[in-house]
């Protein structure tokens, strides 16, 4: 993100591991681990050439990364050409989000607060997740969202305001009905056709409505201060990379606050105390909720192995499980890498509730619990007939 070095990291469980392999030979990103044992795929993502969608569209929302309406015309083209390519694979992914979707940039490019012509391809994390909709179908309703998204904030990705009404009637809407229509490929070809139509140039990556002619002088004061911001906010991440999701969160929180003095020529120096004040926060509410998580996993984990000890072995002993081997039970299914899942993004952390988590949690839990009874249970009865012996 903005050439800033760091890392984030998401986390899934798959069905399939040779089949999950033979999908990264066509769509990967980043570095991948595989933790075998609980069938859960790693992705460490480098963030100084990567951009998640649902960022991207965050920071052209605040109005902080600069993104003209040609690419974003061209950005829907390899979403949908992306699924297209995959189904001519035969592979489905069936999980798609913004929060699952990220954009690989080429030769160390980057977008920043200036327009930028960008190469980048198109990558996908999360296969073989529970089937929850059609990847053209999804893909079309992601665009629809983004244009929702856009059209009810007021973002026609230029500052021609005079333009904003021809933009939404004769660019949004007419994308947005083709969406509906639920054709991915004539969708394609309506925005080619809007390309088209509009004069897109393939030098600037900009059509008709585009202000490529004041990108030179309307900007001068982001590109005054953008090397200060880079230098800032990579500061930044030196100091907090203590947890990747906090850090985030946090980049954000400061990304924020910079674009309100975008318009003025002198960015504001950091203050130390403020900024470790706020990290401070950010990390104390991430704790906070992780402990409100953990006190819930506690006492259903305890439930499941107070059932699970009943049913095997207190119809015929008297003997109680041994409070250490409990607690170990507890912690083995706690260090699942699945619960990362939950910090894949802000988007996914912030939505998290404790429904849900305690779902993933019982699934992951019962055939753990089970197993460790179990053995428990076989330990405990060699140790009742070495001293009958």
């Amino acid at each position: 993100m903005l050439g800033l070095h760091y890392y984030s990291y998401q986390y899934y469980s798959y069905q399939d591991l040779q089949k999950i392999k033979e999908i990264l030979k066509y769509d990967s990103i980043g570095v991948i681990q595989f933790y075998e044992g609980e069938k859960i795929i790693q992705y460490k993502i480098n963030r100084s050439n990567c951009f998640l969608l649902s960022d991207l569209i965050e920071l052209i929302k605040i109005g902080f990364i600069r993104f003209h309406l040609g690419q974003l015309l061209q950005l829907f083209i390899n979403l949908l050409e992306k699924v297209i390519y995959m189904q001519n694979h035969h592979i489905k992914h069936n999980y798609l989000s913004l929060d699952n979707i990220w954009l690989k940039f080429e030769n160390n490019q980057y977008l920043t607060i200036l327009y930028k012509k960008v190469q980048y391809q198109i990558a996908f994390t999360g296969y073989q997740q529970k089937p929850q909709c059609g990847d053209s179908e999804k893909i079309l309703q992601i665009i629809q969202d983004i244009i929702m998204c856009f059209l009810n904030n007021d973002i026609v990705c230029n500052k021609k305001s005079k333009s904003k009404k021809d933009i939404f009637d004769s660019i949004y809407q007419v994308i947005f009905n083709s969406c509906q229509k639920q054709d991915i490929q004539n969708t394609i070809n309506v925005i080619k056709q809007l390309l088209l139509n509009n004069k897109f140039d393939p030098n600037f990556q900009t059509i008709s409505f585009d202000d490529k002619i004041i990108d030179y002088y309307k900007y001068s004061k982001r590109q005054f201060q953008q090397e200060k911001i880079r230098k800032t906010l990579q500061s930044l991440i030196l100091k907090y990379n203590e947890n990747p999701l906090v850090l985030d969160q946090f980049l954000f929180e400061k990304i924020r606050e910079m674009r309100i003095n975008l318009k003025n020529w002198i960015c504001p120096d950091l203050d130390e105390t403020q900024e470790q004040k706020k990290y401070n926060e950010l990390l104390s509410n991430y704790q906070k909720k992780k402990e409100l998580l953990n006190r819930e996993a506690f006492i259903i984990l305890n439930n499941i192995i107070n059932e699970e000890v009943k049913r095997k072995f207190n119809v015929f002993f008297k003997f109680e499980m041994d409070q250490s081997y409990r607690q170990k039970i507890i912690d083995q299914i706690m260090e699942l890498k699945i619960f990362k899942y939950f910090e894949n993004s802000k988007t996914i952390y912030q939505c998290v509730n404790e429904d849900y988590y305690c779902k993933v949690l019982v699934n992951y839990a019962i055939p753990i619990v089970m197993k460790c009874v179990d053995e428990y249970t076989k330990f405990q009865i060699l140790i009742l007939i070495n001293e009958l012996i």
